[in-house]
């Protein structure tokens, strides 16, 4: 009988780590840190505006919208959930042209409330994967189905350029 206990205890114990292990932890966001938005988002257009092959090009410019998904402090450090559009543009023959351009998740890791990495899911059939390891739980389902609207940039863009005939 005692050999039963023992394997039933010991079986329990084995559950509860497993549980415990694979749990992940409930996220606290915090408040009065959406300015770490910002700065996330002026890193990702110094970063673009570095590595562009078009920046030397006629009015180049980098627009941006962004939606927030939360703000959390971990270890020191703060990590912005965020979705990011992206789009730039330069003139050509008096003409608007598309340089680049993305839509995607981000996860941005803050020091000192400046940025110290990043990291966007991976592409092709580990990007779900990538999403649960990166986001956490309470907002990967939002990630995952989340789409961007465009108008806010579009509208953006139009001003800027608002000397020059565009497009409808």
């Amino acid at each position: 009988m005692n050999k039963k206990i023992f394997f039933l205890v010991f079986a329990l114990i084995i559950v509860i780590v497993v549980v415990i292990l694979t749990k992940k932890e409930n996220t606290a966001f915090i408040e009065n840190n959406e300015f770490l938005y910002d700065k996330a988002i002026d890193y990702i257009v110094k970063q673009i505006k570095l590595e562009s092959h078009d920046k030397d090009k006629e009015d180049y410019q980098v627009f941006t919208d962004y939606e927030g998904f939360g703000i959390e402090e971990k270890d020191n450090k703060k990590v912005a959930y965020m979705w990011i559009l992206q789009e730039s543009y330069y003139i050509e023959n008096n003409e608007l042209q598309i340089s680049e351009g993305s839509s995607m998740a981000y996860k941005f890791i803050f020091e000192n409330n400046e940025v110290i990495d990043y990291e966007i899911p991976e592409d092709g059939s580990y990007y779900t994967s990538s999403i649960k390891n990166m986001f956490p739980d309470s907002i990967e389902n939002k990630i995952m189905s989340f789409e961007m609207d465009n108008t806010k940039l579009k509208e953006k863009v139009k001003k800027h350029y608002s000397y020059i005939e565009l497009p409808n």
